[in-house]
């Protein structure tokens, strides 16, 4: 349903913007049961007025429910980024996220459902919604290939709003396909190709480029 939603809007003539991101994350485990995590990535577009788009710092732990399949997750993150107004603001979001895992055979599925509220500075903008929360919902298929560093994965993900006063809605697809490469026993680069399609208008669809590092110490 979602590759279908996704032709029809393709038919009409929206504007593209084209983007790349960069991301660094250290993760430590605190026991059997948890984990913290500290990330910073940088968002670049092409159509923005400088090319940057927003540098969001990210804070969180996780708790393993059940191990290897089922855990949840808090976290914070500060933005620092560019709106529609044409200028730059900070923005402040907190959520709560779950995610249940499952393999068969090489390939491993996994759900995960995002709870999220984004609180932005009225002294830069007016918002018919703030705080604005969102429902967030992945499904990820990875394939692991034995004897290899390389492990190819997919992803869909939709958003939904959870508070607008007009009607709550999906307002966003993403797709993203890539890869991780295992460079050691702790350390991982990733390499991906992202699609977010906006479902309002006239937001454009944006098509980016990324690059991650993972380190767990």
């Amino acid at each position: 349903m979602l590759l279908v939603s996704v032709a029809l809007l393709a038919q009409e003539k929206r504007e593209t913007d084209v983007g790349s991101s960069f991301s660094v994350e250290l993760k430590k485990g605190l026991g059997q049961k948890f984990d913290v995590s500290l990330e910073e990535e940088l968002r670049l577009l092409t159509n923005n007025n400088n090319g940057f788009d927003r540098w969001v710092s990210t804070v969180g732990v996780d708790y393993s429910i059940i191990s290897k399949k089922l855990k949840a997750g808090l976290y914070y993150s500060h933005l620092y980024r560019y709106n529609s107004n044409n200028y730059y603001e900070n923005r402040h979001r907190y959520y709560f996220s779950l995610i249940y895992k499952e393999s068969f055979g090489k390939y491993t599925v996994s759900w995960r459902g995002r709870v999220q509220g984004t609180y932005r500075d009225e002294n830069w903008g007016e918002y018919k919604i703030n705080p604005k929360y969102v429902w967030r919902n992945k499904l990820e298929i990875e394939y692991l290939i034995r004897g290899s560093r390389w492990k190819p994965y997919l992803f869909t993900e939709t958003t939904h709003t959870l508070n607008d006063p007009l009607g709550n809605e999906i307002t966003k697809l993403r797709f993203q396909g890539g890869t991780s490469w295992r460079l050691d026993r702790t350390t991982y680069l990733e390499v991906f190709l992202r699609w977010n399609e906006y479902l309002v208008m006239p937001d454009p669809r944006v098509v980016a480029i990324g690059i991650g590092y993972k380190k767990n110490l």
